[in-house]
């Protein structure tokens, strides 16, 4: 993307310098009509002066017309990278929004698995609760709690 813009930038900056020596040739070529016209007027007292100037004259003609080719190639060529440039926009806007949906399932699943575990976590402690019940109906566990935890044969609150 990066390229195509700079690569649109340069076709600007050449466009505008194809337009700005247009501009000046299309001056000079308007100058040498006039120079044309006073060297028709000496046409006989100066040939080869005037055969110099018409061949100038032509050869400024033939300029323009190459640099206004260019030109238009040149704005062709901006157009279809803008084209290009769009459509690169539009297909960042569908990946964008892909990877938003993603991520919300992703964060959805995140959850759904986290609750999972916990669930499993506390459905394994219940049921290592029962057993020991079962196995030792003496043993008071009323004290015991999935928050809990043994710190120097303590039973304390996880947070502490």
């Amino acid at each position: 993307m990066k390229e195509l813009r700079e690569a649109a930038s340069r076709d600007a900056l050449l466009i505008k310098k194809l337009i700005q020596r247009e501009t000046a040739l299309y001056l000079e070529v308007s100058d040498l009509r006039q120079t044309d016209k006073e060297t028709k007027r000496l046409l006989f007292e100066k040939p080869q002066e005037t055969l110099s100037v018409h061949v100038k004259v032509l050869s400024l003609r033939n300029e323009v017309i190459d640099l206004q080719e260019k030109a238009e190639e040149s704005q062709a060529k901006m157009a279809r990278l803008e084209k290009r440039a769009t459509q690169h926009e539009v297909r960042l806007g569908q990946l964008e929004g892909e990877f938003v949906r993603k991520d919300e399932l992703f964060n959805q699943t995140k959850e759904e698995l986290t609750n999972d575990v916990t669930d499993s976590y506390a459905i394994g402690f219940e049921d290592a609760m029962a057993q020991v019940v079962c196995a030792h109906p003496e043993v008071d566990l009323s004290q015991t709690d999935l928050s809990k935890k043994i710190v120097d044969g303590q039973l304390v609150n996880a947070k502490e």
